[in-house]
């Protein structure tokens, strides 16, 4: 008995550790996640929908998402791009196929065999080593360079990859994959993806009968409107399903689904002449009091804000003063009665107008929304509210 109590005296003291630690957490609408896949489904008509979660399902959490999304009967297939992401999901009862994109080193493809997953074939090369070290069930997707010239087999390589992957019976062929390079404004450009693409569906076809239930994927969202008249049964969608729309045409009706909170753990006046930060880039021009939130660089602040962005508390903009630090940003709360000690501020907003959202800091900082996402530390705390 007395062990018992022990050991529960110990799991309440993490417990307790655990709450005064909880300074940050992002935030996911479960249900607008739901119902952003739901317009992609019900939309553009296409049979199979793959859920990107690669990077940290764009920082919205691996695990997180995965667990939310596996029993989601309009996902077909999850896509990440590493044998780690997909370790992860197995690691957590997730048991939606599984896509991996990436590169899997020689060493470790053994490790394949117990995951269950699905591994795309970049290159002859890769297609040779598969023949010549997997002796276990594996389902494969090629993946063709129709032009982005990333990963991906040029096409005159195509038919003697197929029969390469083929002398070894252990491989199941079940699918063929390119991405697009550009968005749906250049048609010229997308015109000589869409001819190569039909060349390659040509030579699988011919290179494997028994092709009617293969997966066919091309598409993803930034180019999922420019839908013409190609072979495409299945679309990766990443951006969109988390409400990021990167369409040429901007009109998928889809909404962000992540909200940043931190704490503030230090509220203070600053006289007249005094500065705040590193470098002292911010100067009081009066009297000023700040508070100072538990987040900075590491945890995903942007240090290019510094001075320049923006937290909210309920609806009032609070304006990032001095520089960005590793753990820390100060805003001026000089405007703001009654703030104390951990009240919450909103770090990113959902709401795609506000200075704070993802779309906003990025277009501050001259790139794109993933990467705001991305960036945010997986150690924050994700809670999936539906």
């Amino acid at each position: 008995m007395r062990l018992i109590n022990l050991l529960r005296e110990i799991r309440d003291s993490f417990k307790k550790y655990d709450s005064q630690r909880n300074l940050l957490r992002i935030e996911i609408d479960g249900k607008q996640l739901e119902e952003n896949i739901i317009f992609f489904k019900n939309h553009f008509k296409i049979p199979y929908l793959a859920a990107v979660l690669k990077s940290n399902a764009y920082g919205h959490g691996l695990k997180e998402i995965g667990g939310f999304l596996d029993g989601n009967k309009n996902i077909s297939h999850f896509v990440v791009d590493s044998i780690m992401e997909t370790k992860i999901l197995r690691n957590n009862n997730i048991k939606k196929p599984v896509i991996i994109v990436g590169y899997v080193p020689r060493l470790i493809l053994k490790d394949l065999k117990k995951l269950n997953a699905i591994l795309v074939v970049n290159s002859l090369d890769q297609a040779n080593d598969l023949k010549n070290q997997i002796n276990f069930p594996l389902t494969i997707h090629i993946k063709v360079d129709t032009g982005l010239h990333r990963h991906g087999i040029f096409i005159e390589d195509l038919e003697k990859t197929i029969e390469v992957l083929q002398r070894n019976r252990h491989l199941k062929i079940e699918g063929i994959m390119s991405h697009l390079a550009l968005p749906s404004e250049n048609q010229h450009l997308n015109k000589q993806h869409f001819e190569n693409w039909n060349k390659a569906i040509g030579i699988y076809k011919k290179k494997i009968l028994n092709y009617q239930n293969h997966f066919f994927h091309l598409l993803a969202t930034p180019t999922i409107n420019n839908f013409p008249n190609i072979e495409n049964n299945s679309a990766r969608i990443g951006g969109g399903i988390y409400g990021i729309d990167n369409s040429a045409e901007q009109n998928l009706k889809i909404k962000p689904i992540l909200s940043f909170y931190a704490k503030i753990v230090n509220i203070k006046v600053i006289k007249k002449g005094e500065g705040v930060g590193y470098g002292f880039t911010w100067i009081a021009d009066k009297d000023t009091r700040i508070a100072v939130v538990a987040c900075g660089y590491y945890e995903g602040v942007p240090r290019f804000l510094s001075n320049r962005g923006y937290f909210y508390f309920n609806n009032t903009p609070l304006k990032i003063i001095g520089r960005v630090s590793m753990n820390l940003t100060i805003v001026d709360v000089s405007e703001i009665d009654g703030l104390k000690i951990e009240d919450e501020v909103e770090v990113i907003s959902p709401e795609q107008n506000k200075a704070n959202s993802c779309y906003q800091i990025a277009k501050m900082g001259e790139t794109i929304p993933y990467e705001i996402l991305i960036r945010l530390s997986p150690q924050i705390r994700r809670i999936i509210k539906k």
